[in-house]
């Protein structure tokens, strides 16, 4: 009898033995064995088949992060707004660790931080070599290497974010079909259609115009229709959005920046393995200068393939002196906010302008 029990004795002492040792096993060990699963959220279209810049990058970023981790990260990116379409769930979600990453754009946070206001202010950036040494310092793309990200990476811990860096886009620029809007008085009497915020509304009323706010997908419509007379984006959303079929006007305004940050839950960030945050933070650092690149190549090209599809565009580049007669339209809503925001975040502003 004592042999016929023998051999399953030593299986289950082998299975206990197998599961003490799992037990006992390092917390770390275990965690190699198991990919971390890194959810993002955007309402950017799936790249490919799309060529914008911040969808590239976002595509970029989900391949070099699980490839330089030896797949020790895996990312799930939820194209556009699959998973939330509204700002107010997905940041929620992402405070519940339901999601581990976002990237709200421009100052879609200013309910609960009225800083980041600043960096979609009009003319606040001369260029973008300006907003680069702003985010990521002197010289290359060092995520928080700048002033701004250093100031924005203590605020955000201080609401319950983790600040991963600054998302470069590109400029903003008019097109129009009443004309160019080069100077203040071009804005009377135009409409445009703009983004459901408060501060679009702002901008667009301080230099002179009146605002519609009007959905994305909506706004072909709306500009075709003549609903509206005009709208912003920079050049590359633009064409992608068809915009430039209906109006024969586009001036290069550069009057305000359109960009983002790339956030993550504070709790998932700090519970990371330091060598999985080194892999995180120089993949974000490679991710950057492809977006700062590709978006920066794009706003380049985009006037001699928009004018290759429509010959009867017409681009208007405005002159430092037309831009600072802009500027000076809209003097009246940058001193409300330099009250308002704190001076340090207008001090980066100025430490890093050029000379």
């Amino acid at each position: 009898m004592q042999k016929k029990w023998m051999p399953v004795l030593m299986v289950l002492l082998f299975a206990v033995t197998l599961m003490v040792g799992l037990i006992t096993l390092p917390a770390e060990t275990l965690a190699k064995d198991k990919p971390i699963i890194v959810k993002i959220p955007t309402l950017m279209p799936k790249s490919p088949p799309s060529r914008a810049p911040t969808s590239r990058m976002l595509a970029f970023f989900a391949k070099q992060l699980e490839a330089n981790s030896d797949g020790r990260f895996k990312v799930k990116i939820y194209w556009g707004g699959s998973l939330y379409r509204d700002d107010a769930t997905c940041y929620a979600a992402l405070k519940d660790n339901i999601v581990q990453m976002a990237i709200p754009a421009g100052a879609r946070m200013a309910g609960e931080m009225p800083e980041v206001i600043l960096y979609s202010l009009p003319f606040v950036f001369e260029d973008m070599e300006h907003f680069r040494r702003f985010a990521y310092g002197p010289k290359g793309f060092k995520p928080v290497g700048g002033p701004g990200s250093k100031l924005y990476e203590q605020l955000f811990e201080k609401n319950g974010y983790k600040f991963i860096t600054f998302l470069s886009t590109s400029f903003q620029n008019y097109v129009s079909s009443k004309g160019f809007l080069a100077k203040p008085e071009d804005f009377k009497g135009v409409k445009f259609r703009i983004r459901q915020s408060k501060l679009a509304a702002e901008i667009t009323e301080a230099f002179g115009g009146s605002a519609m706010a009007i959905p994305f997908m909506e706004a072909y419509t709306a500009l075709s229709l003549k609903t509206v007379d005009a709208s912003e984006c920079p050049l590359y959303l633009i064409f992608a959005l068809k915009w430039h079929e209906t109006g024969d006007y586009i001036t290069i305004s550069r009057h305000s920046l359109l960009s983002g940050t790339m956030i993550a839950n504070l709790d998932w960030y700090n519970g990371l393995p330091e060598d999985l945050k080194k892999i995180l933070n120089e993949t974000v650092e490679e991710s950057v200068e492809f977006l700062f690149k590709a978006s920066t190549s794009m706003e380049q090209m985009m006037p001699w393939i928009m004018m290759s599809q429509k010959p009867s565009l017409q681009f208007k580049w405005l002159s430092q002196k037309e831009r600072g007669k802009l500027k000076e339209q809209v003097k009246p809503l940058l001193d409300k906010y330099k009250k308002t925001i704190p001076k340090e975040y207008w001090d980066a502003v100025e430490t890093t302008r050029s000379k």
